[in-house]
């Protein structure tokens, strides 16, 4: 019966969510406000990013490059700490003359970048979905084992070329702090890892940067955002969800000692740099190839040991 209802209901919210975009001034029986973007009133940060984020779901979907020009105007509910943004805005890709788009971006929770986009269209087209699915929204967390190491590093000429990337990393700042404008100049991408391909409509992305506003402040400035993008094809809602953490998540990878199952002795096994350590400490002499010579320590070799071993039954034999 109730999934009746909103097989009924929902043409009836496409039709009220579709009439939005076109209304005038304010509405206070519905929460609504009209705000005109111009030069007497600039856009806010937060509402040019959410732009991108509906024009970068209509590029995800349909395999376009339309790039933000400005916005035209939004309205805004008003009335709750979270609120859903109907924006106009102008874009243009290589090609093409310059389009009127129209996106809504929902915030689901107040302080956390968990963000939806269920419309993002060029204006005179309709949206209209099949059902009604709520998504989850948890915060993608660190995996197991370090992504910068097992999944896909993305390329720098992949990361010029994706300006998505950083509109990740700017919706991951802004929506989790606050901080909306001058973030372009603040935040500085140090590398990018990707769970699946660069296109896929679900994927999770791991975002290391350097935050030189925490820099400034003489804060912790080395940061990870971890972002996940989903995508419902019933729905057609699109999803961002994501969190920034200190990148003292990401594991040290220190060289491990391993037993010998034959021998029953240890063996160093892992990195040149963990050895370069160990000589620094003048526990380990290095050849001029970097490594070891000999180990002075009592975490020596299994060869070493055999060696002792060999030389101890000589002399009981002599």
């Amino acid at each position: 019966m109730l999934r009746v209802i909103l097989m009924r209901l929902t043409p009836l919210v496409n039709d009220w969510r579709n009439a939005m975009f076109d209304l005038k001034g304010c509405d206070n029986t519905l929460g609504l406000q009209e705000r005109i973007c111009n030069k007497w009133s600039p856009c806010p940060g937060k509402v040019l990013l959410y732009a991108k984020m509906g024009l970068h779901r209509y590029n995800l979907l349909q395999g376009t490059k339309f790039q933000l020009i400005r916005v035209k105007k939004y309205i805004l509910s008003i009335g709750s700490p979270v609120g859903s943004y109907y924006i106009t805005l102008y874009a243009i890709a290589a090609g093409s003359s310059l389009q009127t788009f129209q996106t809504r971006v929902s915030e689901e929770e107040g302080g956390k970048f968990i963000l939806t986009c269920k419309i993002a269209r060029i204006q005179g087209e309709t949206s209209h979905s099949k059902r009604v699915m709520y998504m989850g929204t948890s915060l993608p967390e660190w995996p197991p084992e370090n992504p910068f190491e097992k999944c896909y590093l993305v390329k720098e000429s992949e990361l010029q070329d994706n300006d998505w990337i950083r509109l990740y990393l700017e919706l991951a700042v802004a929506t989790t702090t606050g901080r909306d404008c001058g973030l372009s100049n603040k935040l500085e991408i140090v590398k990018v890892a990707i769970d699946d391909a660069l296109n896929a409509k679900n994927a999770i992305i791991y975002i290391r940067y350097n935050d030189l506003y925490k820099a400034e402040l003489g804060k912790d400035s080395d940061r990870i955002a971890i972002v996940r993008r989903s995508f419902d094809e019933d729905t057609g809602c699109f999803m961002l969800v994501g969190q920034t953490q200190s990148s003292e998540i990401i594991p040290k990878n220190p060289s491990l000692v391993v037993a010998n199952e034959d021998t029953g002795c240890l063996s160093l096994k892992g990195q040149n740099q963990f050895i370069k350590g160990f000589a620094e400490n003048k526990r380990i002499k290095l050849n001029p190839t970097g490594l070891a010579n000999q180990i002075s320590s009592s975490l020596a070799t299994c060869e070493d040991h055999q060696v002792a071993n060999q030389h101890s039954s000589d002399v009981e034999t002599a």
